[in-house]
């Protein structure tokens, strides 16, 4: 198994909390909105946005981002690599999805993935005071 961390650190307690509750509140609560999705994952749009008669392109933050990741022969390479030397293994998945499939997921989808897998009982927490 894989995992994320969100590092934060400070020597005032009040700055802590807030910071705890900034983190907690970010990544089991977040907003997950229809229209998000649309402009940080995918979406089409008209090549020229005033033209409706230009051609659909897609877009996104995360699509444009993922392609940009790929355009590295090098990444694409080692991507391919990894699914190959660990299939079974979390390593095997694109953790920023691959730009081929990106279209295909839906907002449903993201909604479900985040509740299975950003959930408090699969969460480790470590605080060190000193």
């Amino acid at each position: 198994n894989d995992y994320t961390m969100y590092p934060f650190s400070t020597q005032n307690s009040k700055d802590f909390q807030n910071l705890l509750s900034v983190y907690l509140d970010a990544v089991f609560f977040p907003c997950l909105r229809e229209l998000d999705f649309w402009q940080e994952g995918w979406r089409l749009e008209h090549e020229i946005p005033d033209d409706p008669g230009s051609p659909l392109i897609f877009k996104g933050v995360v699509f444009n981002e993922m392609k940009g990741v790929f355009a590295n022969n090098e990444n694409l390479y080692a991507q391919h690599l990894q699914n190959k030397l660990l299939p079974e293994h979390t390593y095997s998945v694109i953790s920023g999805g691959d730009p081929l499939h990106i279209p295909k997921l839906t907002w449903e989808e993201l909604k479900n993935f985040h509740a299975t897998h950003y959930h408090p009982s699969n969460a480790r927490y470590n605080a060190t005071v000193e």
